[in-house]
């Protein structure tokens, strides 16, 4: 289990109207187990597993203007009373990874001890909360130089379509759609998703 703490840094006039918005299309998403908005400019959500902290992650990354939190504990049994204080606990880890000096699209990592609150795990498990912060920082600066067309276009992969029906979909050429998926780092987007999801798995397995 994960948990992910999102704290709005933009300068939108309606600030709590758009991090409600946010929340409410995470809340319909089926990659958050749950979504609760905090205040009025922050965000907690809790995954399920490796795939669906991603997509949470990568979700809010391409909203863009957030500074991004993601909690683990180490060796958490949810097994009966026990889930309640691991969603509490993992949610608090989260909120310590996104610290007030946390920049907007910058994702902060930590992987707790579920029996020591705050105190972070050592060794191999420092290591894997480094590398799924590097992985994430790469697709961050991916998608922030990505245009409205490079976003439509993998957008359109990334729900499914090859990219001769991502072409016809859009009304280009299969060539054409090729280059905006080039411009639009969609290869380096790739390898940055499966390097983060491959950490999540190994933040998921320490004990």
């Amino acid at each position: 289990m994960f948990a992910i703490h999102a704290s709005y840094r933009g300068r939108a006039r309606r600030r709590a109207e758009f991090v409600r918005n946010v929340a409410a299309a995470l809340a319909e998403s089926p990659v958050a187990e749950s979504v609760r908005q905090e205040g009025i400019t922050d965000i907690s959500c809790v995954a399920i597993g490796p795939e669906n902290a991603g997509g949470v992650i990568l979700a809010l990354l391409q909203v863009g203007d957030f500074a991004l939190g993601l909690g683990s504990l180490s060796g958490t049994d949810l097994e009966g009373g026990a889930e309640e204080a691991g969603t509490e606990g993992v949610e608090a880890a989260a909120r310590r990874a996104c610290p007030p000096s946390q920049r907007a699209g910058s994702v902060g990592v930590r992987i707790e001890r579920a029996d020591v609150p705050g105190t972070l795990m050592p060794g191999r498990a420092a290591d894997i909360a480094e590398d799924i912060a590097a992985a994430f920082t790469l697709l961050s600066y991916v998608l922030s130089r990505r245009t409205e067309e490079g976003r439509q276009a993998t957008a359109l992969l990334r729900a499914g379509l090859s990219q001769s029906e991502a072409a016809r979909e859009a009304g280009i050429s299969k060539q054409a759609m090729s280059q905006r998926l080039a411009a639009a780092g969609w290869h380096a987007e790739q390898a940055g998703w499966s390097l983060a999801i491959r950490m999540l798995a190994r933040a998921d397995e320490v004990r």
